[in-house]
């Protein structure tokens, strides 16, 4: 613990009212919530009671079945709508976002049911004048018929207000039973006709206006249950809270008399731990231990000296390695500066032997090449035959080695041109496949487009003679070369990969230094000078391998032209 005794002086004292304010803060915090959540219940009861007055003017409307009533059944169910409507989104996640929506929903189906049961008991009233005006007008034709049937009639005229005043069942059958009976007792009677054309859209308008009703009360029953629910779940909501508050304080009364003592009596511990600690280091350090370290466990005040001497320490030490590795870069860069000396002498020497070589070469290769043109074909033994045609095929290998010997120590800058680089790959394999080196390789390149770039096309054909020729010595020229090429806004990357024995791991880092090779018959330059005309492209090459699965090829060119700002 980073402290000093004082430090944890005061710390031993203040974790115990850490505690205390804990405990006040917390119980601070759930009673807020309780006057949040009584909040909720305000709201919750607001809408309790303006549901039970919706549903009070609903039975006033019911009975009365008039438009004052109807406006005042409109006007509550308005109020409960904005109360619903005002209901933030916050407050609807608090309070619970289903029974809102199914409130508000319940509310909007209930307006619409109530604006439809208005209109028909408004269809309802025409029906009932249309009834009673048929009636009269079927008692005035009764009463001047001879054998008139007026007690009949009569009768059917009570149960008829019987029915508008009760609409009970009994007082529709006992009405519909007597009007089954009219047309037998006046069977040619027009205005009977009439009056029971109007009795049955009476009950058709009765029907429909009790359907509205049963559905109006439903919804009214789900109005009042969903405000109950979010009125009763507040409250315990809010009990839930005060509860916890109690446990808390409770908890918080507990943790104060046991943590407390406890607190204190580990702070004199953690003053006295770190001064016996040191002292027993400092009595082995003196003994002759110098490998130990005074522990710093503590930045307290006890620590200071043991900090002093680890320090003095560790500062014989960081020099004593430092010293080390400034020796260790030293001969790294010795030997790099040894090895650039070597190669630059060995550029120069190359090159002065190549061309000391070149114009003798030239001469042995064109008199072997006449003294064979000379020779008498069929008198000649067979042996000189061999003989001049190794001296020819030798004199070329000779030729191409001191050839690469120029390429490797030439220091010439590429001639850059505006070239097709998927064209001059396929001008090299065509070259290749023409001498017979890849009559037996599959081949496949895969450009993204028609790629142009600036570079000298010459250098290139030899970048991809050397390695298109390596890949089909790797696979005995039997395989596959997949070559890829993709372009970005600023470069191009090409991979020649093929399917040969591949490189160990051990040479890959070694593959484009100049004379080094695996083959029998290598000079160890051709990649080296792969190496060489890449770099003088500003571009980059990279070699991947796995041993008997094949080796990749990286190469990443610019596209833009050397030099230029863009």
């Amino acid at each position: 613990m980073n402290l000093k005794i004082w430090h944890k002086m005061i710390i031993g004292i203040s974790i115990p009212s850490f505690i205390a304010l804990i405990g006040g803060w917390l119980t601070y915090g759930y009673i807020n919530n309780v006057k949040n959540r009584q909040d909720f219940v305000q709201i919750a009861d607001d809408l309790k009671e303006q549901v039970l007055e919706v549903r009070r003017n609903e039975k006033n409307f019911l009975l009365h079945k008039d438009e004052k009533n109807y406006k005042s059944s409109k006007n509550a169910i308005t109020v409960l709508t904005s109360s619903a409507d005002n209901i933030t989104s916050k407050t609807a996640a608090e309070i619970g976002e289903e029974d809102i929506a199914a409130l508000r929903k319940s509310i909007q189906i209930y307006s619409t049911l109530m604006y439809d049961l208005y209109v028909n008991y408004q269809e309802e009233s025409n029906d009932i004048e249309e009834v009673r005006e048929a009636g009269r007008e079927m008692e005035n034709f009764v009463a001047t018929q001879k054998k008139s049937p007026m007690g009949f009639i009569l009768n059917l005229r009570r149960l008829e207000k019987n029915y508008m005043l009760f609409r009970d069942k009994d007082s529709f059958n006992k009405l519909n039973n007597a009007l089954s009976q009219l047309n037998n007792i006046a069977p040619f009677c027009l205005e009977c006709v009439q009056y029971l054309q109007a009795m049955y859209n009476l009950f058709s308008a009765y029907q429909k206006s009790d359907a509205k009703v049963n559905e109006l009360q439903v919804i009214g029953s789900r109005l009042e249950g969903v405000t109950n629910k979010i009125a009763s779940r507040e409250r315990e909501r809010v009990n839930s809270f005060l509860t916890l508050t109690k446990r808390i304080l409770l908890i918080a009364l507990v943790l104060l008399c046991t943590l407390g003592p406890l607190f204190v009596y580990k702070t004199a511990s953690l003053i006295a731990t770190p001064i016996k600690r040191l002292a027993d280091i400092t009595r082995k350090i003196s003994n002759g231990d110098l490998t130990l370290r005074a522990p710093i466990k503590e930045r307290d005040e006890t620590s200071i000296l043991a900090h002093s001497f680890n320090a003095m320490l560790d500062y014989l030490q960081l020099t004593q390695k430092s010293l080390e590795e400034s020796m260790e870069l030293l001969h790294e860069k010795q030997a790099q500066l040894v090895q650039s000396e070597k190669l630059a002498s060995l550029g120069t020497l190359a090159s002065g032997v190549a061309h000391e070589l070149n114009n003798p070469l030239n001469n042995i290769y064109l008199a072997s090449q006449t003294l064979f043109n000379e020779l008498d074909i069929e008198n000649t033994p067979e042996i000189v035959k061999e003989s001049m045609k190794d001296i020819f095929s030798q004199t070329l290998r000779v030729k191409k080695i001191v050839n690469n010997l120029l390429e490797f120590a030439r220091g010439k800058r590429p001639e850059l041109k505006k070239i097709n680089i998927v064209n001059v790959m396929e001008k090299v394999i065509k070259q290749m496949r023409a001498s017979g080196e890849m009559s037996h390789v599959n081949y496949n390149i895969t450009a993204s487009e028609n790629i142009e770039i600036f570079a000298d096309s010459l250098m290139l054909e030899q970048v991809f003679t050397n390695l298109f020729g390596n890949a089909v010595e790797a696979m005995d020229g039997n395989g596959s070369l997949n070559i890829v090429i993709d372009k970005t806004d600023s470069s191009i990357k090409i991979k020649v990969s093929d399917t040969g024995k591949g490189v160990l791991p051990k040479n890959l880092k070694k593959i484009f230094d100049p004379f080094f090779t695996t083959k029998e018959k290598g000079t160890g330059l051709g990649l080296a000078i792969v190496y060489s005309i890449i770099k003088k492209h500003d571009g980059e090459i990279e070699v991947d391998s796995e041993p008997d699965k094949g080796t990749t090829f990286t190469i990443i060119l610019p596209c833009e032209e050397l030099g230029s700002e863009d």
